[in-house]
């Protein structure tokens, strides 16, 4: 298993700090580096700043289709390739596309494969369907916020898309962000964590509930758990409340917070069955360089 670094703008970081931490997480064994990416090239520049920096490679995971055009989102992908020396990896996710999902992102690969013949490209997937699809077509699947059990569930449906497309399996990456909230604060560490975790599991009123992330935390036995923080926040319940009464049992099956000292276990444990896990950096009670420098040697593959 490769150990990678993700960073992204919830740290705030000068040019000059990208490049100090691209070259320390180099130094500490760290393989590769990742940003996500919205709708502007400046996280295409943070991976070519990292690779020129340290020489590891970098990536995207993922861009949301929704925010690019297709022409858009290779030309700036190729060039990004160019100033990593071919040492970049592109992942792409549906975003806010809510029709033909699975279609869109093939046609997505369709278009993009021709354009960028050497790089690999990840599919952001969670649902069985687009884990198939990874496997059929495309070079990774990009998992997030999953337990170790549903790391294996998912790797069975890429291996299924993989033999049903004639593929080698082995050739197909699993990826996956496990975030890290790490601090001497505990709680401190924990409500920064369980506000990121909330950001994403909780289902907006009136949209369904069987979707996205939504879907995804109940398929791996949280419904419940979140059904009543959706309860409690339609009765008024702030983001603060909710983050301290998120079941314990959700945020340690999803990622770590804490202490620098217990965070390396607890991340091979979480990362148990990837081809590529990567400490994905939430920051508690401070954003800068110094608090990432933190987190990244609390993780570090060498130690």
């Amino acid at each position: 298993m490769e150990i990678g670094l993700g960073i992204d703008s919830r740290f705030a970081l000068s040019e000059d700090d990208q490049r100090a931490v691209a070259r320390e997480a180099a130094a500490l064994g760290y393989t590769s580096l990742w940003t996500p990416v919205g709708n502007t090239r400046e996280p295409f520049d943070i991976c070519a700043t990292w690779t020129q920096s340290s020489g590891l490679p970098s990536g995207i995971a993922v861009a949301p289709i929704s925010a690019w055009s297709l022409d858009d989102l290779a030309s700036v992908s190729k060039e990004t390739v160019e100033r990593c020396s071919g040492k970049f990896t592109l992942g792409v996710g549906v975003g806010r596309t809510s029709d033909a999902p699975i279609r869109v992102m093939r046609q997505t690969i369709d278009a993009l494969r021709p354009r960028l013949l050497d790089v690999h490209i990840y599919l952001g997937a969670l649902g069985p369907q687009m884990l198939r699809l990874a496997g059929q077509r495309y070079d990774g699947a990009a998992l997030n916020w999953c337990t170790s059990e549903h790391v294996r569930w998912s790797r069975e449906r890429v291996l299924a898309g993989a033999h049903a497309a004639g593929r080698d399996p082995s050739s197909i990456r699993l990826h996956e962000y496990v975030r890290v909230c790490i601090d001497e604060d505990e709680q401190a560490a924990r409500i920064a964590f369980a506000k990121m975790v909330l950001l994403y599991a909780l289902a907006q009123p009136g949209t369904d509930k069987t979707k996205g992330y939504r879907g995804h935390f109940a398929r791996m036995g949280f419904d419940d758990a979140l059904t009543k923080l959706e309860s409690r926040r339609t009765n008024g319940a702030s983001e603060d409340e909710l983050a301290r009464i998120v079941p314990e049992e959700l945020l340690r099956r999803v990622g770590y917070w804490g202490r620098p000292e217990d965070a390396g276990p607890a991340f091979l444990r979480l990362a148990e069955g990837l081809d590529i896990a990567v400490v994905r950096l939430v920051p508690a009670r401070a954003n800068d360089l110094a608090a990432a420098r933190v987190a990244m040697r609390a993780c570090s593959p060498m130690r």
